[in-house]
Order: C-alpha cells, then sequence, then structure tokens
C-alpha cells in the first residue's frame, strides 16, 4: 500500500509540474507584471456589453467621474493649508496627466499627485512600485485613516491590494480589497481584476467567476490584459471539479507557493493534511476499481453471473445434490498492490489521469523517467 500511495503521489506531483508550467504559470506572469504603458491603453467604446442570448445589455458598474477627483483634490489641498506653490505644481501637474482619466492610469495619476500634497503617500507609492521593497499593509497605517481623505485611503489600498497580487501574496491582496466597491473606487477594472486573479490562485471558483463576469462587462474598455487574462481564469477555473486531481494538483501549487514565501505555519499544515486526505480518496478509488478488474480477470469462465447467484425464492424448493464446498475468492493481495507489472501500473496511471489533457501524460512520463534515472 505504500508503494501504490507513493505510486501516485508521485503522479500527483507530476501534474502539480505540468500545471506550474502550463496556463496557471501564465496567468501568475501576467497578473502579476507590473503595469506598462501599453497595458493601460483603454478603447473608447460604447458602455455595454453583449449577453448570451446576443442582446446589448448595460454594464452594472461605471467609471469614475475625474471631475469629482479634481474637486476633491481641491478639498485635499485647503486641508493641507497648501502653499500657493503647492498648489500650482499641483495644478500643472493634473493638467499635464489629464489623458490618464481611466483604469490603471488614473490610479497610479492619483497617488502620485497625493504623494505631492502628503510626502508619507509619495514615499508610500515609492514603496509600492519597488520590486524589492517589502510589502506595505494598510491596515498598519494608522496615518492614514486620520490624515488622509476616505477617497483616496481606498485608493491606496487599491494599489496595495495590487502589490500584493503582483507579488504573488493572494490571501494579503483579498484583505487589501476587502470591503472597496466597484461605485467608490478610482479604477474598478483593477479592482475585479485583482480579485479575481487572487481567488483563482486560492481555488475561490464562485467569487472568481462572479468578479470576471463583472470585469468583462466591459470587456471593450478594458486594458488589453485585463480583457485577455480574465478569459483565461474563467476557461481555467470553470471546468473544476471538487475532489479532482486536477484540484489536488493546484492546491499542491498553492502550498509550494506558501512555502517559497517562508509560510509554514498552521494554514499550510492544514492544507497539506488536506491534499493527503483528497489523495488518499483518489487511491481508493481506483484500488476498487483495479481489484474489481482484477477479479472478473481471474474468475473461470462458466462462472455463474451475479444475476445467476441471486438467493432462491422463499417459495421455491432447491432441488439437486452436492459436498457443498465453496470455493476460495481471490481478492488479491493489497500489501503488494504496488508491485502490479508495468502494464497494469500505466492501466492505472492511465485512469487516475485521463480527466486531465491529454499533454500531461507526457511530462508525467517524462517525470517518471527523470525519477528512474535518478535510482540508478
Amino acid at each position: 500500500m505504500r508503494d501504490t500511495t507513493r505510486c501516485f503521489r508521485q503522479t500527483a506531483h507530476a501534474i502539480q509540474f505540468a500545471l506550474w508550467l502550463s496556463l496557471s504559470m501564465k496567468l501568475a506572469a501576467a497578473a502579476a507584471a507590473p503595469q506598462a504603458a501599453d497595458d493601460d491603453r483603454i478603447t473608447r467604446a460604447v458602455p455595454q456589453a453583449t449577453g448570451a442570448d446576443g442582446l446589448q445589455k448595460t454594464a452594472s458598474w461605471n467609471w469614475p467621474d475625474v471631475a469629482v477627483y479634481e474637486q476633491q483634490l481641491l478639498s485635499f489641498l485647503d486641508q493641507h493649508a497648501a502653499s500657493p506653490e503647492l498648489r500650482q505644481q499641483v495644478e500643472l501637474f493634473w493638467k499635464e496627466t489629464e489623458s490618464a482619466d481611466r483604469g490603471p492610469a488614473l490610479l497610479d495619476r492619483l497617488l502620485d499627485v497625493g504623494g505631492l500634497i502628503e510626502p508619507r503617500i509619495a514615499e508610500l507609492n515609492a514603496q509600492l512600485r519597488s520590486t524589492t521593497a517589502d510589502s506595505v499593509y494598510p491596515g498598519k497605517l494608522t496615518w492614514l485613516s486620520s490624515d488622509v481623505p476616505g477617497w483616496l485611503q481606498d485608493t491606496v489600498r487599491l494599489a496595495c491590494g495590487r502589490s500584493f497580487g503582483q507579488r504573488k501574496l493572494y490571501d494579503e491582496s483579498l484583505e487589501s480589497l476587502s470591503g472597496l466597491e466597484t461605485s467608490t473606487v478610482c479604477d474598478p477594472a483593477t479592482l475585479l481584476f485583482y480579485r479575481a486573479a487572487a481567488e483563482h490562485h486560492l481555488l475561490k471558483k464562485d467569487e472568481c467567476l462572479a468578479n470576471v463576469k463583472l470585469l468583462l462587462e466591459r470587456e471593450s474598455e478594458l486594458p488589453s490584459r485585463f480583457a485577455i487574462v480574465g478569459k483565461l481564469i474563467a476557461a481555467d477555473i470553470e471546468p473544476l471539479a471538487e475532489d479532482s486531481l486536477d484540484e489536488v494538483a493546484r492546491l499542491m501549487q498553492d502550498v509550494h507557493r506558501r512555502l517559497d514565501l517562508g509560510r509554514a505555519g498552521t494554514r499550510v499544515r492544514d492544507q497539506e493534511q488536506q491534499i493527503v486526505d483528497k489523495l488518499d480518496k483518489l487511491i481508493e478509488k481506483i484500488e476498487e476499481q483495479m481489484q474489481q478488474q482484477m477479479q472478473q480477470q481471474q474468475q473461470p469462465s462458466g462462472s455463474p453471473s451475479p444475476a445467476q447467484m441471486k438467493p432462491m425464492d422463499d417459495s421455491q424448493i432447491a432441488g439437486g445434490r452436492g459436498p457443498g464446498d465453496v470455493d476460495n475468492r481471490d481478492n488479491g493481495d493489497r500489501s503488494g498492490w504496488g508491485n502490479l507489472p508495468p502494464a497494469q501500473r500505466q492501466e492505472s496511471l492511465q485512469r487516475l489521469t485521463e480527466e486531465l489533457p491529454s499533454h500531461y501524460r507526457e511530462v508525467i512520463e517524462g517525470y517518471f523517467r527523470q525519477l528512474a534515472k535518478e535510482k540508478r
């Protein structure tokens, strides 16, 4: 049984490696990529989406009015008793960046102009954009809630959530984005995209699909990266089935990510136990199928079928005589099941992986070839 468990767990690790090399890796790279000028281009289109019935439907969320933020900036300047020189600097910057009026570009624009008024926001902004600086937890910024207006607090939290997502800190990303609404943030697209990306990696299927659906309501107006990756995320997670080998592989990938981040606490241990339990369930299912098949192969020809072996009705008198001997049924040796002949072992592995795309099988075979070389 230990050989069996090891065999199938090696297979699961191989599939996990295949998944890591395939679409999930592409999604992680796309979601984690820093904002690029070309990626932030937004098409001006009619704010409608096409439904499954082919009819045009009005999107349930809107882009914010930039003029509102301009008025809020003036109020922030008054709150800080800004000097004429600072006011002139802010007004000049706002005018020079007027093309950044929607999406991630507006988010960065507000962070930059906020940094001109409040130096601590400028320092925070530099830290968020650095690839080597420590992560920023908005809850630990005590000055944020006391010295910064609500609209700018939400902007900072949105930027922190984006930064966490780019660093593959998906739990922290969702925590930072929690409570933010598409109707109040400066960039609803970034909010929906990074929520969906985090939920995708954490296997929150229903929440992920709901956010992708909202995001794609304005597909033609989104940065191209958001639209393309959003569709990939939905296509990737929609067929995910509970207790499948695909789910186990993804859970393994998430544990690997957490360990890479130096996290080996209770959550990781619980997740590892969850993986073992799901693998045991899959292994037990395959074992039962193989045992049934072996019993059928060992059953002599001419033996009565299960239907023929049903008990005789009470109203019927049994006839015939015999010594009463019963053949012993060979149920197989479970302790040696892992030492199946290569052909049967290959069949069991094929059954275990048949729910996944066929190209994973090549990676699995390569994985076992590598294991064989290491054992020599």
